[in-house]
C-alpha cells in the first residue's frame, strides 16, 4: 500500500514534470535524503509517463573515503533500479583556490558544469534538483541578509536556466515539499539515504542560518519558514507583473543597436525611480544574457547622473555593461 505522503509527493512531482517537452531528464542525485526521494519518486512515475531519466552524481572530492562511498551508493541505487548513472569526481579544493572562490561557490560552480556536461551528453534539455521547501526559505532569508532586492527575494523557481548552460533548465519538483515529508517518505519507502556531515557543520553560512537563525525566529513565528516560502511566492508573482511594465516601458523609450541600446534620456528621466531602477536592471539583464541582480550602489549611481544636467559622461553599471551618456540620449551597451 502507498502511504497517502508518498502518493502526494508523487503526484506533486509527476505535475511539475508534466510539462517537459522531452523525455531524457538528468536527475542530479547525491544519496541524501532529497535527492534519493526525488529520485525514487521519479523512476516510480517514469513509465507512464514515459520519462527516460538519467542519474548523474559528482563527488566533489571534499570528505575523502565518505565521499567515495557516497558515489558507491549512487551507482548501486542506480543499478539496482536499471537506470543508466554517471559518476564523476572533481577537485573544488583546486577550483576553489584557482577561482578565488569560496568553497561553497566553487561547489556550485562544478556541480553545475558537471550537470550540463552530462545532460548535453545524453541530448536531454532538463535537470532535475531535490531543493525543497525549507531549502527555500533559507534561500530567501540568506539574500535577505546579504542584501537583495525582489529578484533574490523571489527564492528559487521550480523552472530555471542552468547557471552555466541557459539552454538547459532546472526543474525543482520539490520546491513546495518539506524537510520534514522528505524524510517521512524515506522512512515509509525504505530508502537509506547517505548522511553529509558538511551539512552539519556551522563554518557554512546557510548551515548557521538553518541551524541557528531558523530556530530562533520559530521562537517569534512557529510558522516562519512557510512564511518565507509564501513571501517568495507572491513576490515572484508580483515580479511578472512589473516585468511587464519594465518591458513596456523599455519599448517605448529605446532602440537596439548593434552593440547595445540607445535610449531616450528625457522620456527616461520622466519614469518613476522603480521604473528607471527596472528598465536599467533589465536592459543590462539583456546584454549580459543573465538575471543575476546588478549591485544596489551601481543601479543608484546611474541613476544619479542620469537625473542629472551632466550633458556626457561613461558609468560603469557592471563589470561588462557601460552607460555611455550624450546629451538627451544615453547609451547602454558592453565595453568595446
Amino acid at each position: 500500500m502507498i502511504s497517502n505522503l508518498v502518493s502526494r509527493i508523487r503526484e506533486e512531482v509527476a505535475g511539475q514534470l508534466a510539462a517537459l517537452p522531452s523525455p531524457h531528464l538528468v536527475l542530479a542525485v547525491s544519496g541524501g535524503p532529497d535527492s534519493l526521494c526525488l529520485a525514487d519518486a521519479v523512476l516510480a512515475i517514469a513509465p507512464r509517463r514515459m520519462l527516460r531519466p538519467i542519474i548523474a552524481h559528482l563527488d566533489h572530492g571534499l570528505r575523502g573515503a565518505a565521499s567515495a562511498a557516497d558515489a558507491d551508493f549512487v551507482r548501486a541505487f542506480a543499478e539496482a533500479r536499471g537506470v543508466p548513472c554517471v559518476v564523476e569526481r572533481a577537485d573544488v579544493r583546486a577550483h576553489a583556490q584557482a577561482h578565488k572562490c569560496s568553497i561553497e561557490v566553487a561547489a556550485r560552480q562544478v556541480r553545475y558544469r558537471f550537470l550540463a556536461h552530462v545532460a548535453e551528453a545524453h541530448q536531454a534539455p532538463w535537470v532535475a534538483l531535490a531543493h525543497h521547501a525549507d531549502d527555500q526559505a533559507e534561500t530567501v532569508l540568506l539574500r535577505l541578509i546579504r542584501g537583495t532586492g525582489l529578484l533574490g527575494l523571489r527564492g528559487m523557481r521550480p523552472h530555471s536556466p542552468l547557471p552555466t548552460a541557459p539552454h538547459l533548465t532546472v526543474v525543482r519538483p520539490l520546491l513546495r515539499v518539506t524537510r520534514a515529508d522528505i524524510e517521512r517518505y524515506c522512512h515509509e519507502q525504505h530508502l537509506s539515504p547517505r548522511h553529509d556531515a558538511t551539512n552539519e557543520a556551522l563554518d557554512y553560512t546557510r548551515n548557521r542560518i538553518r541551524h541557528e537563525l531558523l530556530p530562533l525566529l520559530e521562537r517569534y513565528n512557529p510558522n516562519i519558514r512557510a512564511v518565507l516560502v509564501r513571501l517568495a511566492d507572491t513576490i515572484a508573482a508580483d515580479l511578472d507583473i512589473i516585468t511587464q511594465a519594465t518591458q513596456e516601458a523599455f519599448a517605448r523609450l529605446a532602440r537596439a543597436v548593434d552593440d547595445g541600446f540607445v535610449v531616450d534620456r528625457r522620456a527616461w528621466q520622466s519614469l518613476s525611480a522603480g521604473l528607471q531602477r527596472a528598465t536599467l536592471r533589465w536592459a543590462a539583464q539583456r546584454l549580459r544574457g543573465e538575471f543575476s541582480e546588478l549591485p544596489y550602489a551601481a543601479v543608484e549611481e546611474a541613476r544619479a547622473v542620469l537625473n542629472s544636467e551632466a550633458a556626457s559622461g561613461e558609468i560603469a553599471l557592471a563589470r561588462n555593461v557601460r552607460i555611455a551618456v550624450e546629451k538627451d540620449i544615453f547609451i547602454i551597451r558592453k565595453p568595446l
